[in-house]
């Protein structure tokens, strides 16, 4: 099982506990972090409001907002799709 978590640079601390709740619920399982940094182009210009946190499970999505779930929620979710 490969868990991959995407997240902007505010979510950086939530991703690696997450990272480390999946390896002790999973100790086999891989878990890849993807640091996403940097500005959006938007109507008005530059902005630093980008936020994201994502969650895979291989190839599926199976959570994303603009914000953070509990580590609770975010096993239970993966654990309904293993």
């Amino acid at each position: 099982m490969v868990v991959v978590i995407v997240y902007s640079e505010q979510f950086k601390s939530n991703a690696k506990s997450l990272r480390d709740a999946v390896k002790n619920k999973w100790p086999d399982a891989g878990v890849n972090l993807m640091g996403t940094f940097g500005n959006l182009m938007g109507t008005f210009g530059k902005s630093n409001d980008f936020s994201k946190y994502q969650i895979q499970l291989g190839r599926d999505i199976i959570y994303i907002s603009e914000s953070v779930i509990d580590n609770g929620t975010a096993i239970d979710l993966i654990e309904e799709r293993v």
